[in-house]
């Protein structure tokens, strides 16, 4: 558990280093405004819609495949079923039946509902699709520092980057 939970702390962490560093390294804009690091700004563009699916992927796990077999709670108030869902659903003194199905219920309309696929369909839209995305990285990042260092580091002859 704590591999998954440290490898969705990454993937927050990495777009929030893309943004504070794309602000960071802002750069004049062709207006001559200041602007956002296009480059970074990009390539964390490219690292959230790509690593979304997986994240949510690994927040379905976390909740051990449960989300989507989670009793209503009208099937919790049942005269019923409501004492069997009690007695299997309850985890300890302090997790009470109610606060687990409350917390698997949220983390399926998060996740797993029909608002969660609407929200994820409409995020790869409103961000544009991946080689969309890949294509503004590709006419963003700075090529010529990768270059010259290759160029030095084998001690190519300069007319080979002309």
């Amino acid at each position: 558990m704590q591999e998954k939970l440290a490898e969705l702390a990454c993937y927050r962490e990495g777009i929030e280093a893309h943004l504070t560093a794309s602000i960071a390294l802002a750069e004049e804009s062709p207006a001559g405004l200041c602007m956002p690091n296009q480059s970074l700004l990009m390539t964390g563009r490219v690292l959230a819609t790509s690593g979304l699916p997986g994240a949510m992927h690994i927040a379905r796990e976390l909740c051990g495949g449960q989300i989507c077999v989670t009793p209503s709670a009208a099937a919790f108030a049942d005269p019923e079923s409501g004492p069997w869902l009690e007695k299997f659903y309850s985890v300890n003194e302090r997790w009470s039946a109610e606060d687990r199905r409350r917390l698997l219920a949220f983390a399926r309309d998060l996740v797993n509902s029909d608002w969660a696929g609407h929200r994820l369909t409409f995020q790869l839209f409103a961000q544009s699709p991946p080689f969309a995305n890949l294509g503004a990285v590709y006419r963003n990042f700075d090529w010529e520092r990768p270059l010259r260092l290759v160029q030095e580091a084998a001690d190519l002859n300069p007319r080979v980057l002309a």
